[in-house]
């Protein structure tokens, strides 16, 4: 027989944004729990409110699984002495296991003798195990906490009951001086306290509180009920997941409703409009079916019924009506100005007091992408298109609508472009600018902006990394990884190949002459290949090899990571073959400082001169990852056939130090992709 467990966990209301991983992580533990405790079950089902989190456990078996093992001891030699009685270490085996040693058993594992005990340990009761969930509770973590009264123990948000309940039983528990019982709360202002009978009964009992405990149950509600007020009125209203979400994450008893504003606030740009009412208020907009166009109508929900709703709809109309005037005050007031006005406010702004001014940000950005253009081959038009971008593009900062909509950086810098007159392909520019705001989100959709982007992106790391300011261990205050990993993505989206290694050294030596600085910036660059790359399925030993080539060709070093690991899976022992072979160049040419000159007329062997030969005939491949792997299969016998026939460490000094350079020249040479060191060949 099964019985079903319910456990809830009451509090103060949670941040709508944890809500839903908080539920997940409650169901994995109880998972984890019941697994550990040997407890059987067939799912367990989550619900979660802004004022609880919950889970039924359903066909839970009534005690824990028996356990029947056989316990390995000491050697029989040990267990029993010369005259053939039991030792202490023999009878010290059987106490500890619960037994004697009248149960001791010999059984012999290669060709010794051991002694064992069968154990059997008998299930306990669901009802005697299931107090110890309080451990569940106990270890949850939270992305925030607090303490509250006295009490010493952080916690989400303060406990004010718990429901623990196996079938109608309950199951006692205590944390944070609150008793586990079979109490729990309704709607905070339409329902009551309610005992629960049963885990069964709990989603009906709070039903009739005005509480829907489901989340899945809730967020379908919300969705239907803003569907039928866009059927009703004949409109189209997009349903955000996110805000969907959230919003179901702020009520426990939904009813959608519909509101208007003033049309002359459909002056505003329908972006500010559509954030003051989506971002800010938690609203959903309104189209027209036909054009899109925005109307002069909003959806909001309720944590309630619909008693007073009409009441509740004018006060949601009076906070967004005060925001939406605020919001066409400001836009009125920034096209009152010039694209120059805002340009020269830029001087009395620091990007950050020891970097700057944002107007010098916009000087370096210029200066850098023609560098950077140039390295990529790109057209002149689209670094003339990206430079005129660069003279303006911070310009929205100091517009008020940004001030008041910070999210909108960006995309008010391409509006506000466009209606004072600037060509298209730059405003596009200046709005993809911070792209991507987070890791695999939007890219620039232009080369030009995607050039801006890694401009203004390099120059940020530049201008932190020289002030020391760079991240410590999990600490980034100043975001330099989401940077960092931008001009990857934008790099792999565009499919441009730059090694940034030589302008970071050439930028930091001609304005520090600091080689720490650079090798700093370079190898974080480097680091923020391994997200990618773990994305990408690629082993750990060759993530490392190419983090630590030479250069930082970071769409090369992607591309030759796959390379590597697919030849690894298709080949085998070509890959190790050529790894061995590479790594033993290496091992060797790492300790050579010298002139890479080969002097010919020291060459004592046809291998030692089949090698020279093969090396001077290398191509620098840049670009393809495929043929630079297709030259090092070729340089396996080569090198094989050398190290056969010749010795390294030769005692004529003149023949050493030119073998020890034909090892330095092709271990630069094998550094363009990767460092074999770092690859394991053993799998």
């Amino acid at each position: 027989m099964t019985k079903n467990y319910l456990l809830e966990i009451g509090l103060e209301e949670v941040p709508a944004r944890f809500l839903s991983d908080l539920s997940d992580q409650l169901r994995l533990r109880v998972s984890d729990f019941l697994t550990d405790e040997r407890l059987t079950f067939s799912t367990i089902e989550s619900f979660a409110t802004p004022r609880r989190l919950a889970v039924i456990v359903r066909n839970l078996s009534e005690s824990q699984e028996d356990i029947e093992e056989k316990v390995k001891g000491p050697a029989l030699k040990i267990a029993k002495d010369a005259d053939g009685e039991w030792t202490k270490a023999a009878e010290g085996f059987a106490r500890g296991q619960g037994g004697t040693v009248n149960d001791l058993i010999v059984e012999p594992i290669k060709g010794e003798d051991y002694i064992f005990i069968q154990k059997f340990t008998p299930g306990q009761q669901a009802e005697n195990v299931l107090p110890k969930i309080v451990e569940v509770i106990s270890h949850m973590i939270f992305p925030v906490s607090m303490t509250w009264h006295d009490y010493h123990t952080p916690y989400i948000r303060p406990i004010h009951w718990f429901v623990s309940l196996l079938d109608d039983q309950v199951i006692p528990f205590e944390f944070i001086e609150v008793q586990a019982g079979r109490q729990s709360q309704g709607h905070r202002f339409l329902g009551r306290a309610v005992d629960i009978r049963s885990a069964d009964a709990y989603q009906d009992q709070l039903k009739e509180q005005y509480v829907i405990a489901s989340y899945d149950e809730r967020k379908q509600m919300i969705h239907d009920q803003i569907i039928r007020i866009a059927q009703d009125n004949d409109w189209h209203i997009p349903i955000d997941d996110a805000l969907l979400d959230e919003v179901t994450s702020l009520v426990e008893w939904p009813t959608a409703f519909s509101a208007e504003f003033e049309e002359k606030y459909l002056a505003i740009p329908k972006k500010i409009s559509v954030t003051a009412m989506r971002d800010h208020q938690r609203y959903f907009y309104v189209e027209d079916k036909k054009t899109g166009a925005l109307l002069p109508y909003f959806v909001s929900v309720r944590n309630g019924n619909e008693e007073f709703i009409e009441n509740v709809a004018r006060g949601n109309q009076k906070v967004l009506r005060a925001r939406l005037e605020d919001a066409l005050f400001f836009y009125e007031n920034d096209m009152k100005q010039s694209i120059d006005d805002f340009v020269n406010k830029l001087a009395n702004v620091n990007e950050h007091y020891k970097i700057g001014t944002i107007k010098e940000k916009q000087e370096r950005v210029h200066t850098l992408i023609p560098i950077l253009g140039q390295a990529i081959a790109l057209s002149e038009q689209t670094m003339q298109t990206a430079q005129e971008a660069a003279t303006i593009y911070k310009f929205d900062l100091m517009t008020d609508v940004v001030d008041e909509f910070s999210e909108l950086q960006g995309y008010m810098g391409e509006y506000y472009a466009k209606a004072f007159g600037v060509d298209d392909e730059i405003a596009r520019a200046i709005a993809t600018q911070y792209l991507p705001v987070t890791s695999g989100g939007a890219l620039p959709d232009t080369e030009a902006g995607a050039l801006l982007a890694i401009a203004d992106k390099l120059d940020t790391l530049l201008g932190y990394f020289k002030h020391d300011m760079q991240p410590t261990g999990s600490n980034d205050p100043y975001a330099l990884r989401r940077q960092a990993t931008g001009i990857l993505e934008i790099l792999m989206d565009q499919g441009w190949h730059i090694d940034l290694g030589e302008i970071i050294r050439e930028k930091v030596a001609k304005e520090e002459n600091n080689v720490a600085i650079a090798d700093a910036l370079i190898q974080f660059m480097k680091n923020r290949l391994e997200p990618a790359l773990n994305k990408a399925g690629i082993d750990y030993d060759i993530i490392n090899a190419v983090q630590n080539a030479r250069g930082l060709d970071l769409l090369y070093n992607v591309n030759a990571a796959i390379q590597l690991q697919a030849m690894k899976k298709i080949q085998p022992q070509e890959y190790r073959d050529m790894i061995e072979a590479l790594t033993r160049v290496v091992n060797l040419g790492v300790k050579y400082q010298g002139p890479l000159t080969m002097d010919e007329s020291l060459v004592e062997s046809h291998s030692e001169r089949q090698l020279i030969s093969v090396i001077g005939d290398l191509p620098r491949i840049e670009t393809d990852p495929e043929e630079q792997i297709a030259n090092f299969k070729l340089l396996v016998h080569p090198i094989n056939n050398y190290f056969e026939n010749n010795m390294v460490n030769a005692d004529d000094e003149q023949i050493k130090n030119n073998r020890y350079a034909t090892m330095a020249s092709l271990t630069n040479y094998i550094y363009l992709m990767l460092d074999p060191r770092e690859i394991i060949t053993k799998f």
